[in-house]
């Protein structure tokens, strides 16, 4: 299987024929081993950890302030999704001859098949480089010299070529995680691909051996954006070590953190993510907030940088450890006075039983509306569906409390404005008191209401324009008081 970097595939180039060749003497059968110098460990080079991301899906359910229940699933399969395994060297592993002088290899070429050939290739010279005799950070400064980054952009060079000793499967030998740069490709602020392969030392043999490429979350991507190391320690409480890596990317508007956490048993990479772990412009926090002793990754950002994104607010993502994984447990918007967001918060507090709040919530939105926002002027009619649907949010605790008058009061309110055109919420609010009039029920005049929105759906949506990154209420969840249907119903 092809595994693709970033959506591009490199071309195997033969700058290191000699480097070929003689890994295929060394491999074939009585080859024997030259002894070589021991490498020195290296000092610590692991960046400090700073905040990064990656790239999220426009919203597509309401924009909630409520703790997502984790899903009873199983953890996710330590199998990976693109043979990893296969883009280490194959067959023994000597040290180079004695006159073994490394060159840069080209930088792969886009957009053609041979990326497993080329990261093999590119694996097999760094692991000789490893058995020279070299020290580790020499081979790191040899490696950061051919990335060739921008004069400006040493410190990011500096963070994300690093290499961590840390027995990861607790053998009792340890494992290295190194993190190799794409040579010249460089380091700029959109990009600073690596490769992350964990590596055995055999005292014995004095040898390291390559064992595995690292994959991001998405199982998808072998290259890593600007990896750096963040933790080698029990994140979860399982007794056992896991690996914690942080990724930043950029694209033309916004920049994304994302993170990769997972462990190495000694013969796989078991990736411990259910979720993708990322978001645009946060600020990371990585600690055990309910005292279970599983540490928990908590983002707070995710407002994406262009025009075309529309009206949104930051969030706060929390990722727990539940069944097996790293899950999203709880999407939590910043309160906000514009008068979409008091709407979307009321259905909230509804679907919550949250009366209370619901009802103060939703008055706000249709007595004071303020409507100046990023997105420049509210069209007139998206005003008066925001205003008309808050009504109905009232008049639902109104119901909720059994006082007809209240909800009348709220009704004439609304309709006092002058309607540029039919609004189908106006109407809801007219069915919603006549059927709890007959009925005393709120669910089911809540149900009727939704029903007279489902039939006329194109007529709600509550902006004549929405950005890619704004949340959305769906046709199922304008009654809060009932159960939404599994069936996909239209967006709002």
């Amino acid at each position: 299987m092809m595994t693709t970097v970033r959506g591009r595939r490199f071309l195997h180039i033969a700058w290191f024929t000699p480097l070929v060749l003689w890994i295929l003497v060394a491999c074939a059968p009585g080859a024997t081993p030259t002894p070589s110098a021991t490498p020195v460990p290296p000092t610590e080079t692991t960046a400090p950890p700073s905040p990064t991301p990656p790239p999220t899906t426009a919203p597509t359910a309401t924009d909630t302030a409520t703790p997502i229940p984790p899903t009873a699933t199983s953890a996710p399969s330590p199998e990976p999704t693109a043979p990893a395994e296969a883009l280490v060297p194959q067959g023994p592993i000597t040290p180079p001859p004695a006159n073994f002088s490394p060159t840069p290899p080209a930088p792969p070429d886009i957009g053609t098949d041979s990326e497993e050939t080329w990261v093999r290739d590119y694996v097999a010279l760094v692991t000789a480089m490893l058995n020279s005799g070299e020290t580790i950070e020499g081979v790191l400064e040899m490696l950061r010299a051919w990335s060739n980054g921008p004069q400006e952009m040493e410190s990011e060079l500096a963070s994300y070529v690093w290499a961590e000793a840390a027995d990861l499967d607790e053998d009792g030998s340890d494992e290295w995680l190194i993190s190799l740069p794409v040579p010249e490709r460089g380091c700029g602020v959109t990009w600073c691909p690596a490769y992350l392969v964990i590596y055995q030392y055999v005292e014995d043999e004095a040898l390291f051996k390559p064992r595995y490429v690292v994959q991001d979350s998405s199982g998808e991507e072998v290259q890593l954006q600007h990896p750096e190391l963040l933790r080698v320690q029990d994140l979860n409480a399982d007794g056992e070590r896991e690996v914690l890596i942080q990724q930043r990317w950029c694209g033309a508007h916004t920049c994304f953190t994302g993170l990769t956490v997972g462990r190495w048993d000694g013969v796989r990479w078991q990736d411990l993510a259910a979720d993708p772990i990322s978001q645009a412009y946060t600020d990371l926090t990585i600690e055990d907030r309910d005292a279970d002793g599983a540490l928990e990754f908590t983002m707070h950002g995710g407002m994406v940088g262009s025009v075309g994104a529309g009206l949104q607010r930051p969030h706060i993502l929390v990722f727990d450890w539940v069944d097996g994984a790293y899950r999203l447990v709880e999407d939590t918007p910043d309160p906000s006075d514009h008068p979409y967001y008091l709407m979307l918060d009321a259905n909230t507090a509804l679907a919550e039983g949250q009366w209370e709040r619901a009802l103060e919530l939703a008055m706000e939105a249709v007595n004071d509306p303020n409507f100046e926002d990023s997105m420049g002027p509210v069209e007139e009619v998206d005003k008066q569906r925001i205003i008309s649907y808050a009504a109905i949010e009232a008049m639902l605790v109104h119901a909720h409390r059994g006082d007809v008058a209240q909800m009348e009061s709220v009704l004439e309110r609304v309709q006092r404005y002058e309607f540029v055109e039919p609004n189908v919420y106006n109407e809801a609010t007219q069915r919603l008191l006549e059927v709890y009039r007959e009925t005393d029920d709120v669910v089911e005049a809540c149900t009727a209401m939704e029903e007279v929105v489902a039939r006329r759906a194109d007529e709600a949506v509550f902006f004549q324009w929405y950005g890619y990154n704004t949340a959305r209420l769906t046709v199922d969840q304008i009654c809060p008081l009932d159960a939404p249907t599994r069936e996909a119903t239209p967006q709002l």
